[in-house]
């Protein structure tokens, strides 16, 4: 995944947190009005809404990287079994030779 889908997966994230968490405030009489900076509540329902969502993207780069390290190993070993194909071949073919029954002439 890009950055922009981070990105966005972020946003959504933290909207929908401070969403959930605002309406908990109004609910519990914690909160009269819209989250903001200016009170506690506010500060901490922000706040929690950008750690879960720094989480939520971190995780989302971690698994990403990840997988462009795996894929990359992938490749990596693809092309040394290709150009070292011929010689595993040959390196069987003589070390197994002696164990084979000779073949009649």
């Amino acid at each position: 995944m890009g950055w922009i889908t981070r990105r966005i997966a972020g946003y959504i994230t933290f909207a929908i947190v401070s969403a959930i968490l605002g309406f908990l405030a109004v609910y519990g009489g914690y909160l009269s009005g819209p989250p903001t900076i200016a009170t506690t509540c506010g500060l901490l329902i922000l706040g929690s809404a950008f750690l879960v969502s720094l989480s939520v993207t971190a995780g989302m780069k971690r698994r990403d990287r990840a997988r462009k390290a795996w894929e990359q190993n992938a490749l990596a070993w693809q092309a040394y079994y290709a150009a070292n194909e011929r010689a595993w071949q040959e390196y069987y073919a003589r070390m197994y030779q002696q164990e084979q029954p000779p073949r009649p002439p």
